[in-house]
């Protein structure tokens, strides 16, 4: 069975006309502007991030919009988790997802352990299964299949 973690952080609840909001953090420009517009096209509002450093300010400054971050491991300067530990500092309760292309046996789980959401396999099978996925984690109902296509996802179970 796949548990899901319920949605947390300042923001209250969202309403009918809330778009659920995601944090993109990731060094790589291109799949970090690829990944908002798709996420904004399937009804996200989407802030982003270039390091683990400036997702810390945006999560500082936002943290009464941001739903949800989805978050590289490997960066630059200050690394996915070591940004989730600052950001948790400053608000225990943000909700976070991982993205990495190192499938080294048991990296999903020690990511799951830091208190990830979930972990995603790069490159993702299908962004379609993606935006459903961080549907279900900001706790709205999600349009097609509930499963993920080749194991591009561990849940915290």
């Amino acid at each position: 069975m796949t548990a899901i973690l319920s949605r947390g952080g300042c923001a209250d609840p969202p309403t009918a006309q809330d778009r659920p909001c995601v944090l993109v953090v990731d060094d790589d420009d291109t799949l970090r502007l690829i990944l908002a517009r798709e996420l904004r096209r399937r009804g996200f509002d989407v802030y982003s991030a270039g390091s683990g450093a400036e997702a810390v300010e945006m999560c500082c400054r936002e943290s009464a919009r941001i739903d949800l971050v989805l978050m590289d491991v490997n960066m630059p300067g200050m690394s996915g988790p070591d940004a989730l530990d600052a950001i948790r500092a400053a608000g225990p309760f943000v909700r976070c997802c991982f993205m990495t292309a190192d499938d080294r046996p048991g990296r999903q789980a020690a990511l799951l352990a830091l208190g990830a959401a979930a972990v995603f396999g790069k490159p993702f099978a299908s962004v379609r299964e993606l935006c459903e996925t961080l549907r279900r984690l900001v706790g709205e109902p999600s349009a097609g299949s509930d499963s993920m296509v080749g194991g591009t996802v561990t849940w915290k179970s």
